[in-house]
């Protein structure tokens, strides 16, 4: 994987309402039926789902129902617990999991249990985080931040978590302490910046987001970068942190962004496909094969979702291989990584 991951727009699935049946209006008797949950539209967790379900109808006879708009970490929980059977999760939150803190803190037990029930299919690039400002404002930097409302994230996610870490890795700057955290759900973090009651907005997103390009319809914006903070330590040290990379937003992504003549350099996180592991083997093994044999259709059908493939599955990933998914790579001759093992 090259040091600086940079991908190309547009984002151009569309997207599905909130819980709907992603399926014929007739299902085949003989069809199974999976209960799946995904971020909201615009993120390209949201689009992975949205277009595999199409593809695991159409080629496997699999229906998935997709409950949108959901925060991971608390589906992370639901997927554990069997409540339900696939969904994208990020490796930063599984070591959260597996100690019980963080949003985890106040059932710790729960969380532990949970973790032991999730086994992976595979991994993949999950989106940058775009720093948002108006380009009228005088923050030019992250250090410019010091007194501002900066919206992070959702309350109970790992989104927030990161976008603080980002910021007092490249300014030093710690939250409510030198900056107001706003965090709300996506829709009204969106909406609260549009309405000017906020002075900065960063969101994970997929290249060429709708999001970011609705914000910049109201009003031209900016984009904060890392700059020459890339090569510090403590930045150095922000990527440690298990599924986290430099990325690139190429110069002139967005036709609303202010300077949008020079890339910026950004957070990259992975992302991965997790099942319960109680799922079939067969069922799995189907799944992940029908994903990798029409892997064209997929790839055409959103330009971000060009780096999913067979060339490296596994970045990140840190959760055993589901039985099924271990079948499939073997099959498929790829050496598997022995953290992957087990079970």
């Amino acid at each position: 994987m090259s040091k600086y991951i940079a991908l190309k727009p547009k984002l151009t699935v569309a997207i599905l309402a909130a819980g709907f049946v992603v399926a014929a209006a007739v299902t085949p008797a003989h069809s199974q039926i999976l209960k799946a949950d995904t971020t909201g539209p615009g993120s390209v967790n949201n689009a992975v789902f949205i277009v595999l379900a199409k593809i695991w109808k159409k080629h496997a006879g699999v229906t998935m129902q997709v409950n949108q708009g959901q925060t991971l970490t608390r589906s992370g929980i639901k997927l554990g617990q069997g409540r339900i059977d696939i969904m994208p999760f990020p490796p930063v939150a599984i070591p959260w999991m597996r100690k019980g803190v963080r949003m985890y803190k106040k059932n710790p037990k729960v969380a532990q249990a949970a973790v032991k029930n999730i086994r992976l299919i595979n991994t993949f690039i999950g989106g940058l985080y775009h720093q948002v400002v108006w380009a009228d404002s005088k923050i030019k930097t992250h250090a410019d931040l010091k007194g501002k409302r900066v919206f992070t994230g959702p309350p109970a996610g790992g989104a927030a978590i990161t976008a603080e870490a980002m910021i007092r890795s490249v300014s030093g700057l710690n939250p409510k302490k030198d900056y107001t955290v706003v965090r709300l759900p996506w829709g009204s973090g969106l909406q609260a910046m549009q309405d000017g009651k906020l002075d900065a907005f960063f969101r994970p997103a997929g290249l060429g987001a709708a999001t970011i390009d609705q914000l910049g319809a109201k009003r031209r914006f900016r984009l904060l970068g890392v700059g020459d903070k890339v090569n510090s330590p403590a930045w150095k040290k922000f990527l440690k942190s298990i599924g986290r990379v430099t990325a690139t937003i190429p110069a002139g992504t967005y036709k609303n962004q202010a300077s949008n003549s020079a890339d910026i350099i950004t957070n990259g996180f992975m992302s991965q496909i997790v099942v319960r592991k109680d799922l079939s083997n067969d069922l799995v093994y189907k799944l992940t094969k029908t994903m990798f044999d029409n892997i064209k259709e997929l790839h055409a059908a959103a330009a971000i979702l060009k780096p999913i493939g067979l060339d490296d599955p596994f970045t990140a990933g840190n959760v055993p291989l589901h039985p099924g998914a271990l079948r499939f790579y073997r099959e498929a001759g790829k050496a598997i990584p022995k953290r992957l093992l087990g079970g």
